[in-house]
C-alpha cells in the first residue's frame, strides 16, 4: 500500500474509518472492513485507539454505552496500538487505494488463491 500513515491525533470519535486486509501475499485481493472510532481507552496502563464494528454501533449504540434497550447483539471492539491505528484509512483513501490494488492485480494477471494442502490423515 502506498499511502502515508494516518496522523492518529486527527481521528474523530464517531467517524468511520476503514481497514484493508488481504487474502493473498501479492496484496491483490483486498477485504475492506469499516470501523467506527470510539476514542482512546486504557488497557492495563496502555492507551489504545479503540474502534467498534459498524453493525453494533448502528443497532446498539456507541461503546461504552449507554446502549439501546432490548438489543441482544454482541459488540466487537478493536483496540489498536499507534502503528495499527495509523494504518486506518478514510473513505477517500480507500477509493484511491482500491484503484492501485486493481492496477497491481492487473499487472500480476489477477492471481488466484491456492487451496491449502490438507495432510491425507486429516482429510474428510
Amino acid at each position: 500500500m502506498s499511502l502515508d500513515r494516518m496522523d492518529t491525533s486527527a481521528l474523530v470519535s464517531g467517524s468511520t474509518y476503514y481497514r484493508i486486509t488481504f487474502a493473498d501475499p501479492a496484496l491483490t485481493m483486498p477485504g475492506i472492513e469499516p470501523l467506527v472510532y470510539v476514542g482512546l481507552h486504557d488497557s492495563d496502563g496502555v492507551i489504545l485507539h479503540t474502534f467498534q464494528d459498524t453493525i453494533s454501533y448502528t443497532w446498539v449504540g456507541r461503546y461504552p454505552g449507554p446502549f439501546k434497550p432490548n438489543q441482544d447483539m454482541e459488540i466487537s471492539l478493536y483496540p489498536m496500538q499507534e502503528k495499527e491505528a495509523a494504518a486506518m484509512l478514510s473513505l477517500t483513501e480507500v477509493v484511491a487505494e482500491i484503484g492501485e490494488l486493481f492496477a497491481r492485480a492487473q499487472r500480476l494477471g489477477f492471481p488466484c488463491l491456492m487451496a491449502a494442502k490438507v495432510p491425507s490423515s486429516d482429510a474428510v
